[in-house]
Parts: C-alpha cells; sequence; structure tokens
C-alpha cells in the first residue's frame, strides 16, 4: 500500500515540473544580443520579444527606467487600454507607445520617442501572462552627431600657419583627427580639447602647427564612436602664406643679412683706413641699410593692397592751389597759396574706419591731378561738397607736386614716374604716399583722428573733363586666409 502512495506521489511531482518546464519555456523572453543606441532628437525602440503568441486581454507589461541612482515606472499596459497605455511618470508623458497589431505575436517592445540625454539606463520589461511572469533588462546609450566641422587659420607660428578645428553638440565626447591628402593621419603634433556644456553636450577644439614643406592639404575629422559617424572638413594651403615666401619678409632677410655684412665691413674698414676714409665709408653704408629699409616698408606696406573702385558720380573738394613759382625766388621756399578752388573728383564706393589700406593710382604727368583720403565726417551732403579741412591729399599743379599739409612743395621737378602708391594707416593715424615704381616715400601725413569710432575714410582722385582721368592700378593683393576655408 505505502508503495503504492509512493509511486503515486513521485508521479504526480513528475508531471508538475513537467508543466513548470513546459510553461517557463513556452513563454521565455528573448534578450537582445547588445546594447541599443538612440540618437537624440529622434526616436528609437526597446526590444522585448516573446518566444510564442500570446492573447493580449491577458497580458500585462510594465516597463521600468533605472539610471543616476533613480528608478521610475515609465508606462504599464495591463491588458484593456489596447490604443492608450497608462504612463506612470510625467517625465515619459507623450512619448511612448507599444505596437497593440503585434502582441498577438509576443512582441512587447515599446518605441521611446524625443531621446533626450537623461533617458541613458537600464530599462526593465517586466511580463505578466496568466500564470507565468518573467523580465529582461535592455541597456539604452544615448548619442549626438555635432555641427559640421570648420577649419579656421589663426595666422603665422614660427616659420609655419596656425590651424584650429572646432564644432559643436556632441554626445559622447568625441575626438578629432587631422589627415592629409591621402587620408592619413598627420604627423604633426595636435592639441586637442573638449568642454562639456551646460546642456550636457561635448564641444570641441583641436590645433596644429602646418610647417613648410610639408603636406599643404589638411582635413580635419570629428568622430562618434558610439554613432559611427563623423564630419569633416579641408583645406588647401598655397605656399604664398607662408612667412618665408613673403615679398616684404624675404626683404627684412636681406637687410639682416646686409647688417651683418656692413658690421663685418665695418670693423675690416677701421684697422686699414685713415678716419676720414672710415666716415665716408659708414655714411655710404647707412645710406644703403636706409634705401634697403624704405624698400621693405614699401613692401610691407604693398603687402596690405585693396581693390578699390569708384562712385561714378563726382563730388567737389574745396583745395587751395599753390600759386604758380616765381622763376627768380629761392626753390627751396613753398609757394604760396592761392584763393581756395573746387575740384571735381572722384569718390570711393567703400569706406574704411580700421587697419591699413593701400592702392596705386595712375597720373599723367603732362596734367594737373589730386589724390587721397577724406574723412566722411562733415559731409555737406545738401551741397555735394567735401570740407578741406578733411582731407589729406598730394596734387599736381603747373609741374610741381604739392601736399596738403601747409600746402609744401614735395620736390621742384618734374616726377620720375606716374603711379602713386597710398597708404591709409589707421593704426598709426597716418597716410603715406609713395613714388610705387622707385619704390620711395612722397610725404607722410599725420591724420586727425577723431573720437567718434564711426568716422570713415573713403579714398578720392580728381577726374577733369576733356582730360585723361588718373586710373586705379591693380596691385597684386594677398588672398585673404579665411578664403582658403573649405567646408564639406
Amino acid at each position: 500500500m505505502g508503495s503504492r502512495y509512493q509511486q503515486a506521489t513521485t508521479l504526480h511531482i513528475i508531471i508538475f515540473l513537467q508543466i513548470i518546464n513546459s510553461v517557463t519555456g513556452q513563454y521565455k523572453i528573448i534578450p537582445p544580443d547588445k546594447p541599443v543606441t538612440g540618437v537624440i532628437g529622434k526616436g528609437v525602440i526597446l526590444p522585448c520579444q516573446l518566444k510564442v503568441k500570446i492573447k493580449p486581454e491577458r497580458l500585462s507589461v510594465q516597463w521600468i527606467f533605472t539610471g543616476n541612482s533613480k528608478k521610475m515606472d515609465v508606462t504599464i499596459y495591463d491588458g484593456k487600454n489596447t490604443h492608450n497605455p497608462v504612463h506612470e511618470d510625467k517625465t515619459y508623458q507623450g512619448r511612448t507607445n507599444f505596437f497593440p497589431s503585434e502582441f498577438n505575436k509576443g512582441n512587447v517592445s515599446l518605441h521611446l520617442k524625443n531621446v533626450m540625454l537623461s533617458d541613458k539606463g537600464k530599462y526593465t520589461c517586466s511580463v505578466f501572462f496568466e500564470n507565468w511572469y518573467d523580465e529582461m533588462v535592455v541597456d539604452l546609450e544615448v548619442a549626438a552627431q555635432g555641427d559640421e566641422s570648420s577649419v579656421f587659420l589663426d595666422g603665422h607660428v614660427g616659420q609655419g600657419i596656425g590651424l584650429t578645428c572646432k564644432s559643436q553638440g556632441w554626445f559622447p565626447e568625441p575626438k578629432a583627427v587631422w589627415l592629409n591628402s591621402k587620408g592619413q593621419t598627420r604627423k604633426e603634433e595636435v592639441t586637442t580639447q573638449s568642454t562639456k556644456t551646460s546642456s550636457g553636450f561635448f564641444d570641441i577644439v583641436s590645433s596644429m602647427n602646418l610647417e613648410p614643406g610639408s603636406d599643404k592639404e589638411v582635413s580635419c575629422r570629428v568622430v562618434n564612436d558610439l554613432l559611427n559617424t563623423m564630419c569633416e572638413s579641408r583645406v588647401l594651403i598655397s605656399d604664398v602664406f607662408f612667412p618665408s615666401t613673403s615679398p616684404w619678409m624675404t626683404a627684412f632677410l636681406v637687410i639682416l643679412f646686409l647688417n651683418i655684412s656692413v658690421t663685418a665691413a665695418i670693423g675690416y674698414k677701421l684697422n686699414r683706413s685713415f678716419r676720414q676714409s672710415r666716415k665716408e665709408e659708414k655714411e655710404r653704408l647707412k645710406t644703403e641699410v636706409e634705401r634697403l629699409k624704405a624698400d621693405l616698408d614699401f613692401w610691407e606696406a604693398r603687402s596690405h593692397a585693396v581693390p578699390i573702385t569708384v562712385n561714378p558720380d563726382c563730388r567737389v573738394l574745396e583745395l587751395q592751389v599753390p600759386a604758380a613759382p616765381d622763376v627768380e625766388s629761392n626753390a627751396s621756399e613753398p609757394a604760396g597759396p592761392n584763393a581756395p578752388s573746387t575740384v571735381p573728383v572722384l569718390v570711393g564706393t567703400e569706406g574704411f574706419a580700421a587697419g591699413k589700406r593701400y592702392w596705386e593710382v595712375e597720373v599723367d604727368q603732362q596734367q594737373d591731378w589730386v589724390l587721397g583720403v577724406v574723412r566722411e565726417k562733415g559731409r555737406q551732403e545738401e551741397e555735394g561738397l567735401l570740407p578741406g579741412e578733411d582731407y589729406w591729399a598730394v596734387h599736381r599743379s603747373q609741374g610741381e607736386i604739392f601736399s596738403s599739409e601747409g600746402h609744401r612743395r614735395i620736390e621742384k621737378r618734374q616726377m620720375s614716374n606716374s603711379v602713386i602708391g597710398v597708404l591709409l594707416d589707421l593704426e598709426e593715424g597716418q597716410v603715406n604716399f609713395y613714388e610705387a615704381k622707385q619704390m620711395g616715400v612722397l610725404v607722410r601725413m599725420p591724420l586727425r583722428l577723431g573720437k567718434e569710432p564711426a568716422d570713415m575714410f573713403y579714398p578720392f582722385l580728381s577726374k577733369r573733363e576733356g582730360t585723361l582721368t588718373p586710373l586705379i592700378q591693380p596691385v597684386l593683393i594677398p588672398v585673404p586666409l579665411k578664403l582658403l576655408e573649405v567646408e564639406l
């Protein structure tokens, strides 16, 4: 009897275990094989899939978020709210939904909309079906691709050029890679800094120095490893922008070499010449150095060349033209001014308020002319006049060259060339006039700069009816570095 009871009990236990095993195996949740990545601002699906088909009305699903030491209910489906799941936390309100049409296939995945940085963490999918329960955890990583990168030229660093690459709005922290024309990582030393903003995103700034003789095609690539995405910008640097190829820098090196040679020559001459001979040699060498310095000054001025266009409508400049020189008068004395007279002039379309600007004007050696700079402040728009006290000019009158500064005669002779260079230097507060072909200074005039920052200075040149009009001559203008930016 006891033996039969023991056999019946054993059989019941075996049947019960088989039922449990069959139910457990039937309703098992299939876990994801890797974390899920959501892009900030877009939607993402958190997977939760059962092996077999089920009846939705007997199903209950709960999603729970765990992250940053907090735990909250995301949403619940209880088998009754077919289309509207019950939201338990306002953080996710209006941002979640199930796929009801997929419930009978065992798909209880959650669609999370408008992913935020704070959504990063673990999500537990708890499933209740009749007498069966199971749960599964999904890791959600969040990421953001930032703005397009931009490469900026910072100017000269030693003999090379400094480059900076910037991009904003990345998550997680990105990395910057500098490449050459073959797509290979550059060998130059790179400095990269990432800054975390108040909103939790990362801004990245990376810098390097491009040395002469290296590959001039430079690419900056910003990479997000989590999203496996990147953005890239490329620039191509011309040799003319390196200091070693600048014309005025070449002149400076020549002057430096000549100074060394001069010093050696002076030392040699002091030991083998009389005092008078040494003095004459020193004066000659001093004159040569001064001439080379003047050439350097001219090339430096020319490096600030800008294109100039003029308004075709004439304005009137009130100008005091000096009296005709007396044949018997001393040539070193300035001629006295006549009564003020008006001169029609063409004024530049673009004015300048800061920095250095240079342009050249071709003039006629046989005709009278005037050219220079006029200040916008004080214009009499109603009468179309430009007041005399607000201009700085040189002009030719009866074969002589004069400046507007005290109506001083510059030189009592015919000009040796027909091109005048003008440097408007608002940093030093002066206007310089050059004989462009001889690379010599005609006159330097101090500017009376006003306290108002809005003062504008405009180029102008004379126009005479029936005669040749002075022409603005094109100058080889350095291309601004910022024009070399090429964003992909």
